[in-house]
């Protein structure tokens, strides 16, 4: 007797919580943790060309750099139109570093020097507003262009004004 009063209670207490789990887990979905930190999402697109042609330079590397989180560094590279559109996460009113860089060398039609500006996310166009919690919107950011200079290579030391062949000859 002492055993069936003990499956029975065990079967009640097992459906009680079945029914207890299952009536708190259907509640309305609880807002996602964002430990108090705002974001907001960016995007950045512009055009880098050439400043002497105009035409567009194909795989420019255009980074985002940050001095708060040097792991969140972004890199997206230029389609043939010379175009990018740069997306990511970050801290809203931080200062945001583009560099276009030059990672392939003469691949493009030759070797250009890096370019950088300077994006304040204060001045940036709202396109959509935040959640109301912690996010608060997305920013957007059009038209920053880069006009890249082909680079001069600089050679170190000093030039001999009379130098030898290998026959000994001087020449000049």
């Amino acid at each position: 007797m002492k055993k069936i009063a003990i499956k029975t209670y065990g079967k009640i207490i097992t459906l009680l919580f079945a029914l207890l789990g299952i009536g708190t887990g259907c509640e309305k979905p609880l807002p996602v943790p964002e430990y108090g930190v705002p974001a907001a999402d960016f995007i950045i697109k512009g055009k880098v060309t050439d400043k002497e042609s105009k035409k567009p330079i194909k795989n420019i590397a255009v980074i985002r750099k940050t001095e708060v989180s040097p792991i969140g560094n972004d890199t997206v590279r230029t389609n043939a139109r010379g175009d990018f559109e740069l997306r990511f996460t970050a801290f809203p009113g931080e200062d945001n570093r583009i560099f276009a860089e030059d990672l392939d060398g003469e691949d493009n039609g030759g070797v250009y020097a890096p370019e950088s500006a300077i994006v304040n996310s204060k001045k940036m166009k709202k396109v959509k507003e935040g959640s109301g919690g912690w996010f608060v919107g997305v920013f957007l950011k059009e038209n920053l262009n880069f006009e890249m200079e082909h680079a001069t290579i600089a050679l170190y030391g000093v030039m001999s004004a009379e130098y030898k062949d290998l026959e000994g000859k001087t020449k000049e």
